[in-house]
């Protein structure tokens, strides 16, 4: 009876949570989201962002390397949905929005293990204690119905993509730096079956992990440290000698290949070289810009066949890798989502209350051609919350 009343509603408001691999923190998009024919329209209504505590950072990262056993993960799976459905809360006093009023929550989780090649990946944060604080319907595990039908279980974002940012008369790539780098191919004559979308490699997991090792600090806010430095071929080829860089699409990756220990071996060898922390950085954020633009020239285009990258996530505001990402990038443009008026915190929060919103009405929401998945699925579980 809830879900039919859902889906005869003619606009539905989702909370889309996203919590991604960079393990900073909680960003939740509200968002009105309603049909247009063969389109889908929708209203950005507020964005409701809160860091995780170094504490619980610090128990996420332990999980992510395998290192609590199962009944401590049972334990921050409770403790993370929590959390969650303090900062929904949070997020609905503070943007102002009638709590009656929200239908639903498309909830990612935080992912603390990914290995789709043996049909595994796994979120955390309990969906049924949301619904029971919240008294509203969550839909999440959106990775494992892909997963299950042979693909990658990432990236999901693409489907999205394509409703955000495609624009009939540009070709214009989505590119999203959280902790892994993302993108999605987005030509003016798009068709939507045959999307073209991966990972690229580290986005900021590496130069995290490596200001966690020199300087005990989370991230190079603004990107001030690596400013201060030079590249170090040796360092560079080192990153980028991953044969993981030279596998075709469609194709995933995460914390398991390029993780937090990564980036501070990488600033331990560095350091042992004589390298500043400068030049450290530096070298990773350009690692990253550069796998980015080889990735788009080996499988996408040239680069001169592109008018816009548009980048959102946490690297967009790190201004020395958007300054060597335009520089390996040539001519072409590199803007933020901001200046589409997506802030660049939101996009992938907004993204899962889509997703959300589509697999409440039934619609399939993942992308074979992307994920490699044997066919279309409706991703997601749906937990009804209490009355």
């Amino acid at each position: 009876m809830i879900l039919d009343n859902l889906r005869g509603k003619e606009r539905l408001v989702v909370a889309g949570v996203m919590s991604g691999t960079s393990l900073d923190g909680v960003d939740v998009a509200f968002a009105e989201i309603w049909s247009e024919g063969e389109k889908v329209g929708y209203e950005l209504l507020g964005l409701h962002s809160r860091p995780y505590t170094s504490n619980l950072r610090k128990h996420l990262l332990s999980a992510s390397a395998g290192e609590l056993n199962s009944r401590e993960v049972a334990h921050l799976d409770v403790e993370l949905g929590e959390l969650y459905a303090d900062i929904i809360s949070s997020g609905i006093e503070d943007i102002g929005i009638d709590r009656a009023l929200l239908d639903a929550v498309g909830l990612h989780g935080q992912t603390i293990y990914h290995d789709p090649s043996n049909g595994v990946t796994q979120q955390i944060g309990s969906a049924a204690v949301i619904a029971e604080r919240l008294a509203t319907t969550i839909v999440n595990d959106f990775r494992t119905a892909d997963v299950a039908s042979g693909g990658e279980g990432a990236p999901l974002v693409p489907f999205c993509d394509a409703i955000l940012l495609h624009n009939p008369d540009q070709n214009r790539v989505a590119l999203n730096i959280g902790g892994m780098a993302n993108l999605t191919w987005l030509p003016a004559n798009l068709d939507r079956n045959r999307l073209l979308a991966f990972d690229t490699g580290p986005g900021n997991v590496l130069m995290d992990g490596a200001m966690r090792e020199l300087r005990g600090e989370d991230c190079d806010r603004d990107g001030k440290v690596a400013a201060e430095g030079e590249v170090d071929d040796s360092l560079l080829n080192t990153v980028l000698n991953n044969p993981w860089f030279a596998e075709p699409p469609p194709k995933s990756t995460g914390r398991e290949r390029f993780g937090d220990e990564k980036g501070r071996e990488f600033a331990r060898n560095g350091r042992a070289r004589g390298l500043s922390d400068g030049t450290i950085l530096r070298t990773l954020a350009t690692a990253t810009a550069r796998s980015i633009v080889d990735a788009l020239r080996q499988h996408v285009v040239p680069l001169d066949q592109i008018d816009e990258i548009i980048v959102s996530g946490g690297g967009a505001k790190n201004r020395t890798l958007m300054e060597l990402l335009q520089r390996e990038a040539e001519n072409t443009n590199i803007l933020s989502s901001d200046q589409y008026g997506i802030p660049v915190d939101a996009k992938e929060a907004l993204c899962f209350a889509i997703l959300a919103w589509a697999t409440l009405n039934g619609i399939p929401n993942n992308v074979p051609s992307v994920t490699g998945a044997r066919g279309l699925c409706v991703l997601g579980a749906i937990r009804i919350g209490s009355s």
